[in-house]
């Protein structure tokens, strides 16, 4: 049984992780092929859902709110907050810096046939738009959540059922040895919803059943609906797929459609940048104590002035956050879910008996992930 609290927090996880990197994936995966996409997907379902528990687990115990730079400070000391601290500004500023090219991208395909205009413009008033809404704070956002994820989800059913018919079967096909590993950063992008989890804890009053609940249900949705896009989007526009997803289905889907899709691309991303430039904000606010309206300016400002410097290519932009900031955050989770479980009490939602050696395990894949994506970045 959920209640109000428990749906709204779902909610708020739901428009946080589907957005941007969602979208990106579609054009990684006519790359690179299906198998890798759903390897990469399954994988990393799990791995999130663990890293959230972590996370959450790391909310409920700690008396004071934090980001999570200030629980590594916690767990892991002055080094391994300040590592944390790069890891999310790096990995939050790189993902508004994508909304912001992203959201241009779609509004000015469908606003300029009416008023005109480019993708500047549209970007720099999704940049607008974003500042005014964060300053006034998280329940501002957190109230529009349960109406914005169920329109969100309706329409990536749209989208299916209005698109299945266009979908061809020689458009998938299984790998492609060259480029399989190109779905890695954005896949972990795609699902990453640690930035929600203090506002969901925060909603449930920390009740340990309710945030349990709602991080596997605020978790599984997003995998459900993630793949559905990108294997209809995949089936439909094959080897035309666009960075952006959505642009290339225009010349094969009539205009309705295309008219829904661009509006669900811009309310996805609306949701998840307004939660991401919170998250980004609050890091600084409450971990390193900088003046709430600074914090604010520094968390809108920084990432719109990566887009006027002319950074503004999709694909990398979110690899890169995804594969080398994202696997940076994930192993310094997993050594403060090592440092947790070493102490009695800590695990309230977390009861699992991992050994280390998995945990290394896994922090070993992470370090050959991001060894990838700077290679791929920088060559």
């Amino acid at each position: 049984m959920f209640n109000k609290d428990i749906l709204r927090a779902v909610s708020v996880m739901i428009g946080y992780i589907i957005g941007v990197g969602m979208f990106s994936l579609p054009f990684v995966v006519a790359q690179g092929g299906v198998v890798p996409f759903l390897i990469f997907i399954l994988f990393f379902g799990g791995v999130q859902y663990f890293q959230h528990m972590i996370y959450a687990n790391m909310v409920l115990v700690t008396s004071a709110y934090h980001r999570m730079p200030g629980y590594a400070g916690i767990y892991l000391g002055r080094a391994g907050k300040h590592i944390v601290f790069a890891a999310k500004m790096i990995g939050n500023c790189g993902a508004l810096l994508a909304y912001i090219i992203i959201i241009g991208i779609f509004l000015n395909q469908l606003l300029s046939p009416m008023f005109g205009g480019n993708e500047f413009l549209y970007s720099t008033i999704v940049f607008l738009f974003a500042a005014g809404v964060v300053f006034f704070g998280i329940n501002t956002i957190a109230r529009a959540e349960i109406i914005m994820s169920g329109l969100l989800i309706l329409v990536v059913l749209f989208i299916i059922i209005k698109g299945r018919a266009a979908i061809e079967i020689s458009n998938y096909f299984m790998v492609d040895w060259r480029y399989m590993l190109i779905p890695y950063g954005a896949t972990l992008m795609a699902l990453d919803g640690n930035g929600s989890i203090p506002i969901v804890v925060k909603l449930l009053k920390k009740n340990p059943d309710q945030v349990k609940r709602a991080v596997r249900l605020g978790t599984l949705v997003p995998v459900i609906i993630t793949i559905l896009f990108t294997l209809t989007i995949v089936g439909i526009s094959g080897g035309s797929t666009t960075p952006d997803a959505l642009v290339g289905l225009k010349q094969i889907l009539n205009n309705g459609v295309i008219l829904f899709s661009l509006i669900f691309g811009i309310l996805s991303m609306t949701t998840s940048v307004l939660l991401v430039t919170e998250a980004v904000r609050e890091t600084l606010w409450w971990d390193y104590k900088v003046n709430k309206n600074l914090a604010w300016a520094l968390a809108t400002f920084v990432p719109y002035s990566l887009f006027l410097f002319g950074i503004r290519n999709l694909t990398d932009v979110i690899s890169f956050a995804g594969g080398v900031a994202g696997g940076l955050s994930a192993i310094m989770l997993l050594l403060i879910f090592r440092n947790m479980k070493a102490k009695k009490n800590n695990l309230q939602i977390l009861k699992w008996q991992t050994p280390n050696y998995i945990i290394y395990f896994f922090i070993s894949l992470f370090v050959l992930g991001m060894g990838y994506e700077l290679y791929y970045f920088l060559f």
